[in-house]
C-alpha cells in the first residue's frame, strides 16, 4: 500500500509535468505568431510540427528521470528545483537543435523552440511551487498525516525513528513507542521516549486515532501478540510486522479478507495487514469524483440553502445549523454539520426521552421524536438536512459515500472492538444502510453489518449504485 501510494503520487505528478510540456508546446507556437505579426492558429506545421511534441515529450522524461528523480518536495528547496529545471530545459534545447540539424528537417522555428523552453520552464517551475506550498500548508493543517504507534525499541524501531525522522515528508507521526519489557521504559528512541503502558495498547490505539502500528520485535517476544493483531484487524488499523518470521499467522483470526504481504517501507522490509481496500488509484479517483459530484449539488440544491435557513429561523428560535462532534476515520474526531431540525436544547432533553428509543445498541433514534420542530420533520423527512455535510466533504472529514459517523457518547458505548472498523473508511452521507430500508433497522448489529458489508466489498460501481439508488430513498420521503 505504502508503495503503490508513491508509485500512483509520481505518475499524477508527471502526468501534470506531461500536460504542461504539450501546453508549452501550443501556446509557444502561438506566442512566435504574435512576435512576428503573422495570423494566429493553434496548429502550424512550419512553426512547431506537431510530429515532433512526443519526441519532447520522450525527451523532457528522460531528462526528468535522471536528473530529479531523487528529489522530494517537501525536502527540496525552490533553488535546487530552479538550477534543475534550468539544466533539463538548456540539455532539451541543445537535443531539439541538434535533431533538427542532423536530420536537416524544418521542424521547427528555432524562435519558436526558444518561446517553449521559457515557457515551459515558467509552468514547471510554477507547478513545483504550488505543489511544494500545498504540500507543506496540508502538513502543517495536520491533514493527509498517519499517526502510527512503535512496538518494541532496539534496531528495527531505531531505524524505523530514523527513517522518518529524516523524511518528515512521508507524512508519518510517531504516536508513541511501546515496549513489554519493563526495563526499557524510558529508554530514549532517537529523541522518542519509550513509554509505560504496553498493557493499555489497546485504549492508546484507540484514544491517539492510530492508523497503523509497527510491531518492531519478534511476535514471541509480545504478551499477546495474536491478541494484538486481532483486535486491530477488527477495527481497522493496519499493522505491519518487521521481522522475518516463520508461521506468524497462526492464532491470527482472518477477518474482513485480511491477509499479509510483503513490501518496503520506505527501504525498510515489513510484512503488512491491510484490513480495508489498498485500491489506492480507485480511491483517489473516488475521492474526486465525490467532489465533482459534491459541487454539482452545491448548485443544483442552491435554492434550498436560501429557502430552508429562512424556514428554520421562521418555525423556531436558534441557529439555521446544527453542530456536533462525530467520529470519523479511525476514530479522527470532526465537526459534523446539518440543518437544525430539533429545538435549540433537544441535546439536553435526550435523557429524558430516552425509554422511547427504537434501537437496539449504543444508537439512539427515535421516529416520532418530540424534540422535532414542524419545519425539521418536513426537511428530515426528505433528508434535506444532510446537504450542508456536503461541506464536510470539501472539508475532507467526510465521503459522499460510507459508514454513518456516530456521535462520540453513542461510540463510547461500543460493546464490541469489531465496531470500530467501520471507522476504517471515512464515513459519508448515505451508505447501504440508506438504500437498505435505515428506518426498518432497528439493531446496530444489523446496521455494523452492512457498514462492514460496504468496507469488504468495497468498488466505485458499488459507490455508484449506491448513489442512484439514495435518490429515490431521499425523493420517497422516507427519512425520520
Amino acid at each position: 500500500m505504502l508503495k503503490e501510494k508513491a508509485k500512483y503520487f509520481s505518475f499524477l505528478n508527471r502526468s501534470v509535468d506531461h500536460v504542461l510540456i504539450i501546453i508549452s508546446a501550443f501556446l509557444a507556437v502561438l506566442v512566435e505568431q504574435f512576435y512576428h505579426g503573422n495570423a494566429l492558429r493553434l496548429v502550424d506545421y512550419e512553426s512547431l510540427h506537431p510530429y515532433i511534441i512526443p519526441f519532447i515529450l520522450i525527451i523532457w522524461q528522460v531528462l526528468f528521470v535522471r536528473i530529479e528523480k531523487k528529489y522530494l518536495y517537501r525536502r527540496t528547496g525552490l533553488k535546487i528545483f530552479a538550477k534543475q529545471l534550468l539544466v533539463i530545459n538548456s540539455v532539451g534545447l541543445l537535443i531539439l537543435i541538434s535533431i533538427s540539424f542532423l536530420l536537416k528537417e524544418p521542424l521547427f522555428y528555432r524562435s519558436t523552440i526558444v518561446f517553449f523552453v521559457f515557457i515551459s520552464y515558467a509552468f514547471l517551475f510554477g507547478k513545483r511551487l504550488v505543489m511544494k506550498l500545498f504540500l507543506q500548508n496540508v502538513r502543517n493543517r495536520g491533514k493527509n498525516i498517519r499517526n502510527i504507534l512503535i512496538v518494541g525499541s532496539k534496531k528495527r524501531a531505531e531505524a524505523l525513528v530514523s527513517e522518518l525522522s529524516a523524511h518528515s515528508e512521508y507524512g508519518y507521526v510517531i504516536s508513541g513507542i511501546l515496549d513489554p519489557a519493563p526495563e526499557r521504559v524510558g529508554k530514549s528512541v532517537d529523541g522518542y521516549q519509550v513509554e509505560s503502558g504496553f498493557d493499555r495498547f489497546e485504549k492508546i490505539v484507540s484514544d491517539r486515532a492510530i492508523d497503523e502500528v509497527f510491531f518492531a520485535m519478534p511476535p514471541r517476544t509480545i504478551p499477546g501478540f495474536t491478541d494484538k493483531m486481532n483486535f486491530l484487524n477488527s477495527i481497522g488499523v493496519n499493522s505491519h510486522l518487521m521481522i522475518n518470521v516463520d508461521m506468524f499467522m497462526d492464532g491470527i483470526k482472518s477477518q474482513a479478507h485480511v491477509s499479509p504481504f510483503i513490501e518496503e517501507f520506505y527501504n525498510l522490509p515489513v510484512i503488512s495487514f491491510h484490513s480495508a481496500t489498498k485500491k489506492i488509484g480507485l480511491l483517489v479517483l473516488k475521492k474526486y469524483l465525490e467532489l465533482v459530484i459534491c459541487f454539482g449539488m452545491l448548485v443544483v440544491f442552491s435554492p434550498i440553502f436560501l429557502v430552508v435557513p429562512i424556514l428554520i429561523k421562521l418555525n423556531s428560535p436558534g441557529s439555521v445549523f446544527f453542530r456536533q462532534i462525530r467520529v470519523g476515520y479511525h476514530g479522527r474526531k470532526f465537526k459534523l454539520i446539518k440543518f437544525r431540525t430539533m429545538y435549540i436544547d433537544a441535546e439536553r432533553q435526550q435523557n429524558e426521552i430516552v425509554h422511547l428509543n427504537e434501537m437496539e445498541g449504543p444508537v439512539f433514534k427515535v421516529t416520532n421524536d418530540p424534540r422535532m420542530t414542524k419545519v425539521g420533520g418536513f426537511i428530515r423527512k426528505y433528508s434535506l438536512d444532510e446537504l450542508p455535510q456536503l461541506f464536510n466533504i470539501i472539508s475532507g472529514d467526510m465521503n459522499l459515500v460510507g459508514p454513518r459517523p456516530l456521535p462520540v457518547t453513542e461510540v463510547l458505548m461500543f460493546e464490541k472492538s469489531s465496531h470500530l472498523r467501520r471507522h476504517s473508511m471515512k464515513p459519508g452521507i448515505t451508505g447501504l444502510w440508506q438504500i437498505s430500508g435505515r428506518n426498518l433497522l432497528q439493531n446496530f448489529e444489523d446496521w455494523v453489518k452492512l457498514d462492514l458489508e460496504y468496507i469488504d466489498n468495497w468498488s466505485l460501481w458499488l459507490d455508484i449504485k449506491i448513489i442512484f439508488k439514495s435518490i429515490p430513498a431521499m425523493l420517497s420521503g422516507t427519512g425520520k
